[in-house]
């Protein structure tokens, strides 16, 4: 994660973490023998649909950055 962190950032290494979720539900129903409770999977289900929308809003909000950037250095050299 650690790797994943310098090349890529938090918030990409993040994108990964319901999938832990996903993976400790699927060891704790097939070998503890857990019940699982609509209200534990529907939440489950709402953190990581509102991860999802987070990393898309970052990558929307990257996206600008980067053309508002390429603008302002276009309107600098406009200027020389």
């Amino acid at each position: 994660m650690s790797w994943c962190v310098k090349q890529r950032g938090p918030v990409f290494t993040a994108a990964f973490t319901p999938l832990i979720q996903i993976f400790v539900v699927i060891l704790d129903f097939s070998i503890l023998k857990e019940q699982i409770y609509l209200g534990s999977a529907a939440g489950s289900g709402m953190v990581i649909v509102g991860m999802y929308i987070l990393l898309w809003g970052k990558s929307k909000e990257a996206e600008l950055y980067v053309v508002n950037n390429r603008q302002a250095n276009h309107e600098d050299e406009e200027c020389r």
